[in-house]
């Protein structure tokens, strides 16, 4: 059976490992194959899932231009192909190209995708990308761009979606690693009638249940847009960076669980002159670089949403938070002029949790 797994998997009943209690095969088959599901489609949900106003994402360059970026977690090192999906158009009769462009948390480049664009009118297209050599990284760094072929019309991106390609099945043989960590696929067969249940299966029980708890889960990815041009007047206006408005406005509610750990929390500066601030989920944090920050913090888990009864789950807002002294990297009223790009500010953030 090879390191075989069913979608969707049969649920083990674990009463049956209880001490005492007879150890049933088809018990120990279950947890094998669903050991395997768990680390083929753990982490595979999306990615990235952005929209933006009409006119807004937008270029007339007639050569590639950066518009967005977005820094998202690698579920494995096996997990080498992502999903791309674009609503987007031409104003006018002609092309456009979205180029999307992966580097790895080594720094090791990992290729590029393009999607062509010539309908008129909004609609789907996609592309799936695979990793141009093998990776150990834990994250990529994906950056959006794009360009038409003449600069009379524009190329308006409207929502932006991204995934991880789940593993099939069988697995491929042997441990792999998750980062530099290890995940081991279990071979059904061995766990069937008449083969020894030996203390190597629950070591790698184990192991593969702490990696797989500790892989990454996106919980808010956003990027402003970073270089919009356009052929017609008074468009190319939206989001260029973080602002105040986005303090009440910018948020998801998500499950966070007791003993996940820390959330990652990356940033991306531009412009950066000194020692600025910003905060999320009410912490404060100080930046001094630019390019992505790494930052690491315990949520309070205390401070439910008031929509968890809805639900009947513990859900937490997980947003940006208000800070407005002079060393903010938040826009504001007083900050104008980093619209117009000489003054410090957050151009993209990503949230994670285990």
């Amino acid at each position: 059976m090879g390191n075989t797994f069913t979608s969707p998997p049969t649920v083990p009943d674990t009463g049956d490992l209880i001490a005492g209690k007879i150890i049933k095969t088809q018990t120990i088959e279950r947890m094998g194959n669903i050991s395997n599901y768990l680390h083929a489609y753990g982490g595979t949900s999306t990615c990235i899932s952005q929209a933006f106003d009409r006119h807004t994402c937008v270029t007339n360059s007639t050569s590639f231009v950066d518009l967005c970026r977005w820094r998202i977690p690698i579920p494995s090192n096996n997990h080498t192909t992502i999903d791309f999906h674009v609503n987007a158009q031409v104003t006018t009769t002609g092309t456009g190209t979205i180029k999307f462009t992966l580097t790895d948390g080594n720094s090791v480049a990992q290729g590029d995708s393009s999607i062509s664009i010539t309908s008129t009118s909004m609609g789907l297209a996609t592309v799936s990308h695979s990793f141009s050599s093998a990776t150990t990284a834990n994250y990529v760094d994906i950056v959006m761009s794009g360009k038409v072929a003449a600069n009379t019309y524009d190329l308006d991106i409207q929502i932006v979606a991204a995934r991880f390609l789940p593993l099939s099945s069988p697995l491929s043989a042997g441990a792999t690693a998750q980062g530099t960590n290890k995940i081991t696929p279990f071979g059904l067969g061995r766990l069937a009638n008449n083969y020894p249940l030996s203390s190597r299966a629950g070591v790698q029980w184990r192991t593969n249940i702490q990696t797989m708890r500790s892989r990454k889960r996106p919980l808010l990815s956003w990027s402003g847009v970073e270089n919009p041009s356009s052929a017609f007047t008074g468009r190319g206006k939206g989001p260029r960076s973080l602002g105040e408005g986005d303090v009440e406005t910018m948020q998801i509610q998500s499950s966070l669980f007791l003993g996940g750990g820390a959330l990652t929390l990356y940033v991306y500066i531009v412009d950066i002159s000194g020692t600025k601030k910003f905060a999320f989920m009410g912490r404060t944090f100080s930046v001094t670089s630019d390019g992505w920050n790494e930052f690491s913090f315990f949520p309070d888990l205390s401070n439910v949403s008031p929509q968890s009864s809805s639900f009947g789950i513990s859900l937490y807002k997980i947003h940006p938070s208000s800070y407005n002294q002079s060393d903010t990297l938040l826009d504001n009223l007083d900050r104008r002029a980093a619209f117009f790009g000489n003054l410090p500010r957050i151009t993209a953030l990503s949230v994670w949790s285990n």
